[in-house]
């Protein structure tokens, strides 16, 4: 099975070079290519050949003694470390590149703790080991002071051994270790082995590859545990622009997927890709653990999981400066926008948006060597000349109490109430959410509605308008209306409930930090601290080697970002800075963003903080500081304080209108109610009917009016998917998009509806969707149903036909021949998918004569 090793290191400590080495030392290219000539096997695009640099990660794939593996090539420029976070998703096992003659540098500190988090097995290699300078026994110090002290040599046998008291108990007994048992010391990241070599003497690269395969071959068993007959794998990338086809490169984690298979997202696989370098192989099937590309998805997106995988957590390297796109050519932004939304496909983080209220389009990078690649990009692949005009840094902003939100929407015919307790995180918690509410009291699939809708939306603050993060959102309470709630009810009752919280508690600014670290002559570092200072960052003290001063520290990404120029100006050149991304804290000049921005939350139609109550048959808006006053379920002080009064003990009556009784449950106590003395006879006696005049009774008859014949209400059921592939004018549509198709089934049904006294449900399979429950929800003025795991539409709509057969008047829409002698069976009426067909262009012939509507 294939095993995918990713090699990331920080730029220019040779990492391209080292991927040739290996490459060619296993035999999968015939020749060294090298940087400085443009000819290296995983640079591929122009811009990398020009510039030097890796700016896409990349897959290659070879063989070494008897494994297959894939590598996997990262940009090391942090201009482009988002690129190189999602690669980690797809990863195996690691190698982390640390030049010999620089050690440890700060962006390697940040990819050594991305591999940690993502708890992958790491290789050290220490490179340039044929310079001079490089000396291992400093280097090796260097490495566990700076990442970890479980860094070993990997020639150091008792070292390795030293991590483990079982090791330890191996190698005194047998005087080495074994492969199994470093094997497991790796796996478990109980150690992260050293090896030194020097990738442009390919010295070390043997070495290295042996370690490589031999990891490989230990790891067999277990990924061979992987092979199941579930599907589960990770979206890792996604690559359009430039590209004859939309490509979703994957990671097969368990299970496999075959071509024309349908994926758990209802997506149909066209095409498997293999890709080495720019290259590839289709194949027929893809198995766990394969890295590849595949041709048909159109919805696909990075940090998707597909099956049994769940989609990956946010990237924690993210852009934090915001720039204008402007156009240098006659291009209107508005039309352009289209277009340049592709590049959020490729790239999430950018998250390109239209500013409607300055028309402009607002992108997010992370610095300038970005910049200048995205605008060749554009001209390039989207033909338009721009520039990006730098507009600031990207401010957050977080909640400053703990408050309870409250959000009410009840126009007429609808009704949700959310209640949603918000706390404040520590700095880099990010959005948590989790329920702390009865079922008695808020039903289940409306707890988990309301934790959709807090996640689905980047929700903003009422300081400057930004997204809000350090979060914990707790569902305290909630109501729901058997007969009047809908979906998009709750959606508006969670919103409204933030945003009333936000206003109440009010928010404060958080502005991203930059990690430094500069080195210049020592003459100058009280200049650089004076710099410092005033840039309200904060350092240790610095430290002095051979005249050179190095100092570390953080500080707002404000102040600091633009350091290098002035740096290089008063150093003459010898001074250098890096910076690395360090997440959100407190803003330094709050007060100052604040006015700066002139953002009025009570002006932000978009993000209303009122709620909407019903008063005399109408939707009526409450402000934000009264609904609590308003609110129909008492919040969580209130519940507190009623809980200190002794409680007279009652019979429980269940009143609350998310509580519901099941239709057999009615049916049963209806019975009961009207038919108790059902087989006995009538008491002899006076008896006073119906009349006032009183009679007597003699024998055991009682008269009973006949009961009132009453029309059976009328359903259709319609195989969805079935009459999709049977409407010519659908299956072009399915051709292109499923969900448009799906879409578009819908909305002809729901003018059939308008035409027609039917009660119209449609009914899609999902049965190849793990794990999936039926879900019914409504659309317009009609019903959808998604079926269960392993239940087709066929045999949904067979139960409820068996079921309800005798109680409503049905009529099923289908072409399925078995499905139709069993419909029949079960009294149900039937109409074959080109008889409904030509029934609703009928019905619409029919009204466009009516109101003499004239068709294009």
């Amino acid at each position: 099975m294939n095993f995918t090793w990713g090699i990331l290191a920080h730029v220019d400590a040779g990492k391209t070079t080292l991927s040739e080495s290996i490459l060619f030392n296993a035999k999968a290219i015939a020749s060294l290519g090298r940087v400085d000539h443009g000819d290296a096997f995983l640079d591929t695009d122009m811009q990398e050949k020009n510039r030097g640099i890796t700016i896409f990660s990349k897959p290659a794939v070879f063989s070494y003694g008897a494994n297959e593996m894939t590598l996997l090539d990262t940009p090391g420029h942090v201009d482009f470390a988002t690129e190189t976070e999602r690669a980690l998703w797809a990863l195996d096992g690691a190698i982390l590149l640390i030049s010999g003659t620089d050690g440890v540098q700060p962006h390697t500190k940040t990819l050594f703790s991305l591999l940690k988090k993502f708890q992958i097995p790491t290789i050290i290699f220490v490179n340039k080991m044929d310079m001079e300078n490089a000396g291992k026994g400093s280097l090796i110090g260097n490495i566990k002071t700076e990442l970890a002290d479980n860094c070993v040599d990997y020639e150091d046998k008792e070292a390795i051994a030293s991590e483990s008291e079982a090791a330890m108990e191996e190698y005194f007994e047998a005087g080495s270790i074994s492969d199994a048992t470093v094997s497991e010391l790796f796996n478990s990241r109980k150690i992260y082995p050293i090896l030194f070599g020097s990738a442009l003497k390919n010295d070390g690269v043997d070495e290295l590859l042996s370690f490589m395969s031999l990891m490989a071959s230990e790891n067999q068993d277990r990924m061979k545990a992987r092979e199941s007959e579930d599907f589960g794998a990770r979206v890792y990338k996604i690559e359009s622009l430039g590209r004859d086809s939309r490509l979703t490169f994957t990671k097969i984690t368990i299970g496999s997927i075959k071509v024309k298979d349908v994926l758990p997202n209802g997506e149909k696989v066209d095409q498997i890709r293999v890709y080495s370098g720019n290259k590839y192989e289709q194949v027929d099937e893809a198995k766990a653990y394969d890295i590849v590309a595949l041709v048909g998805p159109k919805e696909t997106y990075a940090g998707q999981g597909l099956g049994v995988e769940n989609d990956r957590e946010e990237l924690s390297l993210t852009p934090v400066l915001q720039y204008q796109i402007s156009f240098l050519d006659d291009t209107i932004p508005r039309v352009a926008f289209p277009n340049l939304m592709n590049l959020n496909q490729e790239d999430p983080s950018l998250n390109v948006t239209w500013d409607a209220s300055l028309e402009q389009i607002k992108i997010n990078l992370m610095g300038q060597v970005q910049t200048e690649i995205l605008t060749q990009r554009i001209e390039n692949e989207l033909s338009h000349k721009v520039e990006f005009v730098e507009c600031g840094v990207l401010y957050k902003e977080t909640i400053a109490a703990a408050v309870e939100g409250v959000g009410h929407f009840e126009p007429l015919r609808h009704y949700a109430e959310a209640h949603i307790l918000m706390e404040p995180l520590e700095p880099g918690s990010g959005i948590q959410v989790e329920a702390n509410v009865s079922t008695d009291e808020l039903a289940l699939n409306w707890q988990r509605l309301i934790e959709t809708h807090i996640l689905e939306k980047e929700h903003v603050g009422v300081a400057v308008g930004a997204p809000i993060t350090d979060i914990k959102f707790t569902i305290v309470g909630g109501r729901a209306h058997i007969k009047h709630t809908e979906g998009g009810d709750f959606r508006e009752a969670t919103y409204r409930a933030i945003r009333q919280g936000l206003m109440e508690a009010g928010t404060r600014v958080l502005e991203p930090y930059f990690k430094f670290e500069i080195a210049v002559p020592s003459n100058m570092i009280g200049r650089v601290m004076t710099d410092i200072q005033n840039m309200n960052g904060t350092f240790d003290a610095p430290d002095e080697v051979d005249g050179v001063s190095v100092l570390a520290g953080r500080a707002p990404a404000s102040t600091i970002r633009n350091y290098q120029v002035q740096l290089a100006t008063f150093t003459k050149g010898e001074g250098r800075i890096s910076l690395i991304y360090d997440g959100y804290d407190a803003c330094h000049n709050e007060a100052e963003v604040i006015e700066a921005s002139g953002y009025n939350p009570d002006e932000d139609v978009d993000n209303p903080a009122s709620s909407v109550f019903c008063s005399h048959g109408a939707g009526d808006i409450v402000p934000w500081y009264e609904v609590k006053e308003k609110c129909h379920v008492p919040c969580m002080v209130d519940k507190n304080a009623s809980q200190n009064f002794d409680e007279i003990p009652t019979k429980r009556m269940n009143h609350g209108v998310d509580e519901w009784l099941d239709p057999d449950e009615i049916d049963k106590i209806l019975h009961m109610a009207t038919h108790s003395n059902h087989g006995k006879n009538p008491k002899k006696g006076w008896h006073y009917g119906d009349g006032d005049r009183i009679r007597r009774v003699d024998s055991d008859y009682v008269y009973k009016a006949p009961k009132e014949i009453k029309a059976k209400e009328k359903y259709l059921l319609v195989d969805g998917y079935n009459l999709i592939y049977a409407w010519p004018e659908l299956k072009e549509v399915l051709d292109v998009n499923l969900d448009g198709a799906r879409g578009k089934l819908l909305d002809i049904l729901s003018n059939y509806k308008a035409m027609t006294d039917y009660n119209v449900i449609a009914v899609f399979d999902a049965y190849r969707v793990k794990g999936h429950e039926v879900t019914a929800s409504d659309y317009l003025n009609i019903h959808q149903v998604f079926t269960a795991e392993a239940q087709t539409a066929d045999a949904y709509i067979e139960r409820f036909t068996h079921e309800h057969g005798k109680k409503y008047d049905i009529t099923v829409v289908t072409s399925d021949g078995l499905e139709q002698v069993i419909i029949r069976g079960a009294g149900a009426r039937l109409i074959s998918s080109r008889e409904f067909i030509q029934e609703v262009e009928q019905k619409a012939a029919e009204l466009r004569n009516m109101y003499d509507i004239e068709m294009d």
